[in-house]
């Protein structure tokens, strides 16, 4: 995920401050993916030593001054290249369930069925609570961005549904044919 990329998105709509850039993500863009201060004034950093935002100081008369930050010509550019270009379909294959899967396979005494049992429950479960999210969302009239993210939760989930269904297959297709030999 380029938070990077997001900050740029926002600061070209209009200047802000660290906080209000923290909070607009949150609130607009991931409700889901609350940021640390850390990762906002770092990044901020990062992006005023490439050139791509500046900052101008506020006084403030009873509180610290503070730093508004607004996009650069040069981040303008480099927010359209980004805009333009395909993302890197996210393909992390560091799965726990996998991995719960191949070890229960070595050690041999353990059901696999059960495993996968338990984990389709569990992504069911995950699956139901998405739904009413997304509903919820919709009846409260939130933003197209919330319900097309909810969205794509469901869709990995009903695909992570399909893919235990496969393993199931798999495993049992094996077992038959040890059992022919």
């Amino acid at each position: 995920m380029s938070v990077k990329h997001a900050f740029l998105g926002l600061l070209a709509e209009g200047p802000l401050h660290g906080y209000e850039l923290k909070l607009t993500f949150e609130e607009r863009l991931l409700p889901s993916s609350p940021l640390n201060y850390g990762q906002v004034y770092g990044s901020l950093e990062r992006l005023e030593r490439d050139g791509l935002v500046e900052h101008q100081v506020i006084v403030q008369e009873e509180r610290p001054d503070k730093k508004v930050y607004r996009i650069t010509a040069e981040g303008l550019r480099e927010l359209d290249r980004w805009l333009r270009n395909p993302s890197v379909p996210a393909l992390d294959l560091r799965n726990e369930t996998f991995l719960k899967l191949a070890v229960a396979r070595r050690l041999g005494d353990v059901d696999t069925a059960e495993v996968l049992a338990s984990e389709r429950r569990g992504s069911f479960r995950r699956l139901r609570e998405v739904t009413e999210a997304r509903r919820q969302a919709a009846a409260e009239g939130k933003g197209v961005e919330l319900l097309l993210l909810l969205d794509l939760a469901a869709f990995r989930l009903e695909a992570f549904l399909k893919w235990l269904e496969r393993c199931e297959e798999l495993f049992d297709q094996e077992a038959r044919r040890k059992w022919q030999r």
